[in-house]
């Protein structure tokens, strides 16, 4: 066991038995997580230089299935006390429990927030870790995208209206039927509407989704008139952790593993994407998947 996964291991470990102690830190909670996988990454990292360099190593996708199944496990266990915090602050806000000051309202509302945050950071690590290892669950079935498109704006309606945001979608009739998990694949295009929402301007900042069907081929487009990226900035877009030093992203909290998990769910599904943007202009995901025949 290389060091970086043994440290990744002892880590979790660690946060699993504070879950369950009452010792867990919640605001050091995203910190610890992100710490967690950049070293399983690591590890990742070092078993292909060691492959690729002849000398021994795990067979890898055994190694990546492994370590989907301990984070999910350890994921699942931190998933508690969270659940109860963010109960228990719920329960706060009530008024049968009595009024609230001004600042005890805003601490249970950090408490809210704080929370939300951390189990959707608790559950991209976990999709993260089981995209790459293999073991991410799909219910395929026949699916319309209309259908699928409705799951994509009640995911992500709330954030536009929060961010004073437009969001537009335009779905035309005769669209392929699809073979997919509806659920998922609504979870990857929410990932990229919420991209475009949060790097749009904020007068006049617009997402549109838009479908087709070509040759009984689903093409859908998440367009915005956002801050866009630069060449190199594209190159990277998919790496896991990366997020550009535009000081426009780095005002949004962020893992930056958003696309990376959307990439990852779309390609599962048998789907590709392209991606065009330039500075200043906007950026367009267009995203192809193959209708039933």
């Amino acid at each position: 066991m290389t060091d970086a996964l043994q440290e990744a291991r002892t880590l979790l470990q660690q946060l699993v038995d504070g879950a369950r102690d009452g010792s867990l830190t919640p605001a050091r909670l995203a910190g610890q997580l992100e710490q967690v996988e950049r070293l399983i990454a690591n590890t990742q990292d070092n078993g292909a230089q060691a492959s690729a360099a002849s000398t021994p190593a795990l067979d890898e996708q055994a190694f990546l299935q492994e370590q989907a199944y301990f984070v999910s496990h350890a994921i699942h266990e931190l998933r508690t006390p969270l659940t109860s915090i963010r109960g228990y602050a719920d329960m706060l806000g009530q008024p049968a429990l009595g009024p609230l000051s001004d600042m005890q309202r805003q601490f249970v509302d950090t408490i809210r927030s704080n929370s939300r945050r951390m189990e959707g950071l608790l559950t991209d690590v976990s999709d993260m870790a089981k995209i790459k290892g293999g073991t991410l669950r799909l219910n395929i079935k026949m699916d319309t995208f209309k259908n699928i498109a409705m799951m994509i704006e009640k995911n992500t309606r709330p954030l536009a209206e929060s961010l004073n945001k437009s969001l537009e979608f335009e779905i035309p009739s005769g669209l392929p039927l699809l073979q997919v998990d509806g659920d998922l694949l609504a979870k990857a295009f929410t990932k990229l509407v919420e991209n475009g929402l949060r790097y749009t301007p904020e007068d006049g900042g617009k997402v549109t989704v838009e479908a087709e069907n070509r040759a009984n081929t689903l093409v859908v487009r998440v367009r915005d008139n956002g801050i866009g990226m630069s060449p190199e900035e594209l190159a990277r877009l998919g790496t896991v952790y990366f997020r550009s030093e535009n000081e426009q992203v780095r005002v949004h909290k962020g893992s930056g593993l958003g696309i990376p998990i959307a990439y990852g769910i779309i390609q599962l599904l048998g789907g590709t994407v392209e991606v065009e943007s330039a500075r200043g202009a906007g950026t367009t995901f267009t995203v192809s998947l193959p209708g039933m025949n």
